[in-house]
């Protein structure tokens, strides 16, 4: 409550960013433990024995089950070849990518409103440091400087809105590049699985 009411109206704005940014973060944070924690590595043994024995049915039916992207990209993959039956390599390779780019806005989602708070809430604050100052220099025009009681306010203001900033802007950036590498990493994971599984068709 302090830093709300000394750090004056900007405070607001660094709250509601810490908090849309907290949103942001847990919203992510469960997505990925929920949907993309699978380890394909353990996977991929058991349907490469699938599909070299032909049980494509079995194949489809071990990643039914899977959230991940990647899963989900070989499972309609292997779909579409088991409805189509189409060694086609260009029109599998169209189909996966079809796939993973519907994929990728899920991965995506709400981490433009994470990059806003990461990069705006350190301009908010240094706006109120700005203000803080603006508001700290007319009272010593107006009062004088016998008195250091006057520019305690806007002081105050211009600490608390910077540091109020930084507070919320450091850990938003780093968890920013966090998921960001969480994403390449499924898309790259993703692109991996389609092309292993495109190269088995190919031979």
């Amino acid at each position: 409550m302090y830093w709300l009411v000394n750090g004056g109206i900007l405070m607001y704005f660094i709250v509601f960013m810490s908090i849309l940014g907290l949103y942001v973060i847990i919203e992510r944070a469960i997505y990925f433990r929920v949907n993309e924690n699978i380890d394909m590595s353990r996977i991929r043994p058991i349907l490469r024995s699938a599909i070299e024995k032909n049980d494509i049915k079995g194949a489809i039916t071990t990643l039914g089950n899977q959230k991940s992207s990647t899963a989900k990209v070989i499972k309609e993959v292997l779909i579409y070849w088991y409805k189509t039956r189409s060694t086609n390599v260009e029109t599998l390779e169209e189909k996966a990518r079809e796939v993973a780019l519907a994929q990728v806005p899920k991965l995506e989602r709400n981490m433009w409103l994470l990059s806003v708070v990461a990069h705006t809430t350190p301009l908010i604050g240094l706006l109120g440091t700005v203000t803080g100052m603006i508001k700290a220099f007319q009272a010593v025009s107006l009062h004088g400087t016998g008195d250091a009681s006057v520019l305690a306010s806007g002081i105050s203001q211009a600490l608390l809105t910077t540091a109020g900033g930084l507070f919320v802007a450091i850990p938003s950036i780093i968890l920013y590049n966090y998921f960001n590498k969480k994403i390449d990493d499924q898309i790259n994971d993703m692109e991996k699985g389609s092309a292993e599984l495109i190269n088995y068709f190919r031979k």
